[in-house]
């Protein structure tokens, strides 16, 4: 008998389980936003357990965390990458920073992929959420950018931790 295709995501699925529950603030939390409780939660988190998070569950799970953690790795399973409906102005300055560390842990996982000079399966999974990331940042830059275009507006002054233009 052959193993269900899902059957090779059940790991990626109870990692991102587990970093959406930490992300609300534990399992009692988690319980208070789904239809599930405790147990359940623990069993979707375990590698032990054949059990995955149900949908509408990892829904409101990644709802209440505000950020697709379950879901990112169910499109990543068929193939797919989730992105925003709307990328619109945010915070430039820490847009970028997070744009820096990104790039950053983008080109040391590149420099590690490639020693052998091969890209595997496995490699290219790790990578392709951290490319996903960094552009979705700078589509996010960008909106900025063009907004301030639009208005015809003064350049932007960052203050606080973010030196100021102009």
């Amino acid at each position: 008998m052959t193993s269900p295709f899902s059957a090779a995501f059940v790991p990626a699925l109870k990692t991102a389980t587990k970093q959406a529950v930490a992300h609300v603030g534990g399992i009692d939390a988690a319980a208070c936003v789904s239809r599930v409780g405790r147990t359940q939660f623990s069993d979707y988190s375990n590698r032990q357990r054949d059990v995955v998070v149900p949908l509408d569950v990892a829904l409101d799970l990644d709802h209440c965390a505000e950020h697709p953690f379950i879901l990112h790795a169910m499109a990543h399973a068929l193939g797919f990458l989730v992105l925003p409906l709307h990328v619109g102005p945010g915070d430039f300055g820490q847009d970028m920073s997070e744009y820096a560390q990104a790039s950053g842990d983008i080109l040391a996982t590149a420099v590690r992929i490639l020693e052998d000079g091969v890209v595997d399966v496995d490699e290219a999974n790790e990578i392709a959420p951290k490319l996903t990331r960094a552009k979705q940042l700078l589509e996010r830059a960008l909106a900025h950018a063009h907004s301030v275009q639009v208005q015809n507006s003064r350049p932007v002054v960052f203050t606080g931790r973010y030196a100021a233009n102009g």
